[in-house]
Formats: C-alpha cells, sequence, structure tokens
C-alpha cells in the first residue's frame, strides 16, 4: 500500500503563549487619573518648596520684629541706673528664664574717656535679661560723653553686651581763664572742647599737642595747626601760639624765641620762614624775635649781648 505522507502540525501562536504563561498572573490593571486629579497633584507638588520658603521667611520676619521691638523698647526710669531696672517687656523675662542674661560688657575703643563715667552710662548690671536692654538708650548715653564721637551697641547672645566707641582726637590744648582761674583744656580738630578730658594727661600721651592762648584762639586753631602741617622743620620747634588781638598769631619756639606772623597770609611766612632755616638756621640762632608782620620784610632783633638765651642759662 502506498504511504501516505504525514502532515505537519504547525501551532497556533496564540495557544502557544498560552501554554507559557499558564502558571503567571495577568498583571492588575491600572486605573489612570483623570486630567483633574493629574492637574491637582502637579499643583501640589509644586507648591511644596514654594511653601517651606514662604513658611521660613515668615518666621524669620517674626523673629526680626521681634528682637527690634525688644532691642527699641524704653529702658524703665531709675534714680540709681537708668536701665537697670526690670524690662516691662514679659517676652525679656521668658527669654531670661531660658538662660538669655547679661554676662559680660565689653567695651573697645575707649583709651581716654572716665571707665567710671562710661560704665555709668552704660547702665547695665550682670544679670538683667539680654533681650531687656534697650541698645538706642545705652548707645546714646555714650555717646553724650565729651570724649566719645560716635559709639555703636552690639547685643551677643547668649550673655554678652559689646560698645564699640570712637573718641574724639585731641589736637591742640588751649589755656584760658575760668572763674578767675587759669585752665587747660582739650580741644578737638574743629576746636571745640573736649568735656571730661584731662589736659595733662593728654599731653603726657601726645607730648607733640600745641598750647595755644588767647580769646578766640580754638576757633582758628584748625587754620593754624594745617599751615605749621606744610612746614615741618618750622613746626618741629613751636611749642605754643597765643591769637593777639583776635587778628593773627605769634609762636613761642622751644627755646622762647617768639615768631611774629601777619593777620593774611600767614602761609606765605611760614613758607618764607621755612626757606630761612634751610639756607641759614634761622631758629637755632640766638634771637629774641622774627618779625613777620610786614609782607616781603624780615625783622629780626637778637638777644642783646649781655643776655644769653634761655637754654645758654642752665
Amino acid at each position: 500500500m502506498p504511504r501516505v505522507a504525514a502532515t505537519p502540525r504547525t501551532l497556533d501562536p496564540a495557544s502557544t503563549r498560552g501554554r507559557r504563561g499558564r502558571g503567571r498572573k495577568p498583571p492588575a490593571r491600572q486605573d489612570r487619573l483623570s486630567q483633574r486629579d493629574l492637574f491637582i497633584r502637579r499643583v501640589k507638588k509644586s507648591l511644596k518648596p514654594g511653601l517651606w520658603v514662604f513658611g521660613i521667611l515668615a518666621v524669620l520676619i517674626v523673629v526680626g520684629e521681634l528682637l527690634r521691638g525688644l532691642s527699641s523698647a524704653p529702658a524703665p526710669q531709675s534714680t540709681s541706673a537708668p536701665a537697670a531696672a526690670a524690662p516691662r517687656w514679659g517676652l525679656a523675662s521668658l527669654a531670661a528664664d531660658l538662660g538669655l542674661r547679661l554676662h559680660k560688657v565689653e567695651i573697645l575703643g575707649a583709651q581716654t574717656t572716665n571707665p567710671d563715667l562710661l560704665r555709668q552710662a552704660i547702665g547695665v548690671k550682670p544679670g538683667m535679661p539680654i533681650f531687656g536692654i534697650s541698645l538706642a538708650a545705652v548707645q546714646a548715653r555714650v555717646a553724650q560723653l565729651g570724649p566719645v564721637k560716635s559709639a555703636i551697641v552690639e547685643r551677643v547672645l547668649p550673655g554678652t553686651l559689646i560698645v564699640r566707641v570712637v573718641e574724639r582726637d585731641a589736637y591742640a590744648i588751649w589755656q584760658t581763664v575760668s572763674n578767675g582761674k587759669t585752665v587747660f583744656v582739650v580741644l578737638d580738630r574743629q576746636g571745640d572742647i573736649i568735656a571730661g578730658q584731662d589736659a595733662a594727661q593728654a599731653k603726657r600721651r601726645e607730648p607733640n599737642l600745641l598750647l595755644l592762648s588767647g580769646a578766640g584762639a580754638p576757633a582758628n586753631a584748625a587754620q593754624l595747626l594745617s599751615a605749621l602741617k606744610t612746614v615741618p622743620a618750622v613746626r618741629a620747634r613751636v611749642v605754643a601760639a597765643q591769637w593777639v588781638d583776635g587778628l593773627r598769631w605769634n609762636l613761642v619756639l622751644k627755646d622762647q624765641a617768639v615768631v611774629k606772623l601777619p593777620s593774611a597770609d600767614m602761609e606765605a611766612a611760614l613758607n618764607q620762614l621755612a626757606q630761612l632755616q634751610n639756607s641759614m638756621q634761622l631758629l637755632d640762632r640766638p634771637v629774641e624775635v622774627i618779625d613777620l608782620r610786614q609782607p616781603g620784610r624780615l625783622v629780626v632783633r637778637p638777644y642783646p649781648a649781655a643776655q644769653k638765651k634761655p637754654e645758654e642759662r642752665r
């Protein structure tokens, strides 16, 4: 019998996939979010960083306003110490209960100011609530002291108060008369008296301070001292200056010689004197008076032959 060829069987791919995946569970079908839900989720996600930043800024603003209010709160008046009484604001006391009390006061830059007057002006005591101290009030009291030009007061937590003082520079010493007595006061660059400054101590600190005399000398001192700076050879020998008749200056040198300056064009006269010193050492010669009051004319009066210079008498 003839053989019948077997027809090859073809497998259905779908049936094959069915056999292979019989042991696995089909994945769960996920529901797609609606457009509204997706929009809300995106908005919430984008708002999170902004909310954090907004919250931090709000906290900083509240804390800043709190500290500013505590700093500017008026200090209670007291007969012993203006700022030594307990603060009125309860928040300062609350902060003090948490350990924020004054433990130390640092004073920087005060070289000539009286320490007792400075401490009295600061007016604080250890143990006070650190936030109960009015920085503006302390600064105002310190700035009122004579030698103080300006002051800055800082609060450093947990318990330090820093007072930075800028003092007025001593520019000259003025000899004047008060209540029938001769007194010496310290002047600043503007010719104003530095109250509370001891003239003797200022002279010891700065031996080159010029001694001025005569009514109206402080108001005209700045021009003289500026002119003397331009002629160092002359300035090195000047120890005092007298304002004469409200018009001009007389300079007193170390050897007690007197230089009479003109009322006008004082700078030209000083330059002429400096040239004479360089050319012939006029200021080192035994002269009693050097008169420069007349423009273009120099009058020199030497010591009499029988009279020696003061330094030669010793």
